[in-house]
């Protein structure tokens, strides 16, 4: 079952609290992206994000970016599809863009996006989609019937944007309703162990931001702040229904002390308020740091130093390093020492698993240190490759734990748990590409996790070794096919058989007319394996999935 990602941020303009700068942003260098990723396996993607992205630093530079790469139209976007198009990357990206697809298991996916630019000054820009399923998933435990799965999301935003000469003004909200039932487990509702068969989660945010313009003002700064919500129709084991509401306030501050060297500061607060049985806390992150970059030397020195105030209040401090040295022209030797908090509010748990249900109120998730030196070249022109390796150590990580309740069907709801874990990780990854008529990528890592005596079943769903392969190829003008394929094997510990590997090959088609106009077909799990996702709930089974889009 897919995770569903819920944005900190929103508006295609949000600025991220740890930013290292502030983005160009007039009419005319305004980012315009309308399309979104896209993938047809609607609710079965596996993918965990064993290793965080490696960010590189920038120096603010303004240029106009017509979006040739494949971005979200906003910071809030739920899209579990990867875009088919006809081109990968596209010169100027039109302000439209609308598709529709179904499918087997009525598979259903549908987004409408539009960028308005009402007049020099003023910007709109509007986003709804909707995305579920609805039929039988076969059981990962043999002898197990079907379960008839049911999962539709609905998401609006909106994001209006107004610029003065030297500081711009924008406001925004979004909503989004989750309608999903559980696998069957019966009971009654006075028990327990009772879980309803089916839930509906409501989520919304509504904000104002203030930034500068770039290059208009000494320093540079993003203010925003917000209400966000979430709430939940029907009672959850252990915790009841009702509702958590969270004061988000995020922003940064930064300066040019010359041409290659920056400082400035990260802010971002929580405050987290619940009328369920859950306490109220405040999460507050700082991120001062200071950045270097003379061409070939790229230096960031800061750290984070977050305070929780409630609810097992702590100082939690790590580091924020990174240093950068290129060379050849074409090769980057990197060192990262890295850490930070993660909030684990509703939101993000909804992300993890839909079907997750918390044990007790969740710890913030603690990193004091990820360490990662890596090499990234690219030998020759459209070859690349990256070689990295690491060790990590956090507090309170999240598990997912199925659980079996007696009598009932198998894997009933999965609970959440959290323990200290360490994991070394290494990997590889290969790339290649030859213009628009080949796309190439392959890449491993191998992650070795490790837990306290006795607690190994909290790494039933942990990726001990994973494997991505895609291939993207144009047969003809405006013709393309695409075969992708993952490998994952779990870690061994104590749990159910049935965590099988993920073993998922998917083949997907289009052909485009016009450069406006796109039909596509893709397959999932092409070969029919029954496994666990990582939210804890099983994979559809051979699924098939076909639409068009456009743009306008």
């Amino acid at each position: 079952m897919k995770s569903i990602i819920i944005a900190i941020g929103l508006g295609g303009w949000c600025m991220h609290a740890y930013a290292q700068e502030q983005m160009p942003d007039t009419v005319l260098n305004r980012t315009v992206v309308v399309e979104n990723q896209y993938n047809p396996e609607v609710m079965d993607a596996f993918k965990i994000n064993v290793l965080p992205e490696v960010e590189e630093p920038a120096v603010p530079k303004r240029h106009i970016d017509y979006a040739t790469s494949l971005r979200p139209f906003s910071a809030w976007s739920f899209t579990p599809m990867q875009a088919m198009t006809s081109d990968e990357k596209q010169p100027e990206a039109p302000r439209g863009y609308a598709r529709a697809a179904y499918g087997t298991g009525n598979n259903v996916d549908a987004r409408l996006s539009y960028l308005w630019d009402i007049s020099r000054r003023d910007c709109l820009g509007f986003s709804a989609s909707l995305y579920g399923r609805d039929g039988d998933i076969p059981s990962a435990v043999p002898g197990a019937d079907d379960w008839k799965s049911r999962f539709y999301r609905t998401d609006i935003t909106l994001d209006y944007r107004h610029e003065f000469r030297k500081v711009s003004l924008g406001v925004g909200g979004t909503f989004a309703s989750q309608v999903f039932n559980y696998m069957p487990v019966g009971g009654e509702p006075e028990e327990e162990s009772f879980v309803p068969g089916r839930q509906r989660y409501t989520m919304g945010e509504g904000y104002v931001r203030l930034a500068s313009v770039a290059g208009e003002l000494p320093v540079d700064f993003s203010f925003q702040t917000g209400l966000r919500s979430f709430s939940s129709a029907h009672d959850m084991y252990l915790m009841g229904h009702g509702s958590e509401n969270i004061v988000h306030t995020l922003g940064f501050v930064s300066g040019a002390i010359n041409e290659e060297q920056r400082i400035g500061i990260g802010f971002a607060m929580d405050n987290l308020i619940h009328d369920i049985d859950q306490t109220d806390y405040t999460l507050l992150r700082l991120n001062p740091h200071y950045t270097f970059d003379n061409g070939r030397v790229q230096l960031r020195a800061g750290m984070h130093v977050d305070a929780q105030f409630g609810h097992d209040g702590r100082l939690m401090v790590s580091p924020d390093v990174k240093l950068d040295f290129l060379f050849a022209d074409t090769y980057r030797l990197y060192v990262h020492a890295t850490g930070g908090t993660e909030l684990n509010d509703f939101r993000r748990l909804n992300g993890l698993s839909p079907y997750g249900i918390p044990l007790g109120q969740m710890q913030t998730t603690y990193t004091p240190v990820d360490l990662q030196a890596g090499l990234k070249g690219a030998p020759i022109p459209g070859l690349g490759f990256r070689l990295y390796g690491g060790y990590r150590v956090v507090k309170d990580e999240i598990f997912h734990l199925p659980y079996v309740l007696e009598g009932h069907y198998p894997y009933a709801y999965v609970g959440f748990a959290q323990e200290k874990a360490t994991v070394g990780y290494g990997g590889a990854g290969l790339a290649y590409q030859y213009k628009d008529w080949i796309d190439m990528t392959l890449k491993g890592v191998y992650s070795h996790w490790d837990v306290k005596e006795g607690m190994e079943a909290l790494l039933f769903l942990k990726p001990e070794f994973a494997l991505d392969a895609s291939a993207r190829a144009k047969v003809y003008k405006g013709l393309w096919v695409k075969a992708q394929y993952r490998f994952e094997k779990r870690a061994e510990g104590e749990g159910p058989e049935s965590a099988e590997e993920v073993n998922d090959l998917s083949l997907s088609a289009g052909y485009g007319f016009f450069n406006r106009l796109d039909v596509f077909a893709k397959v999932d799990n092409l070969l029919n394996r029954t496994y666990l996702t990582e939210t804890g709930y099983p994979v559809q089974g051979v699924n098939v999935m076909a639409g068009v889009s456009v743009r306008f």
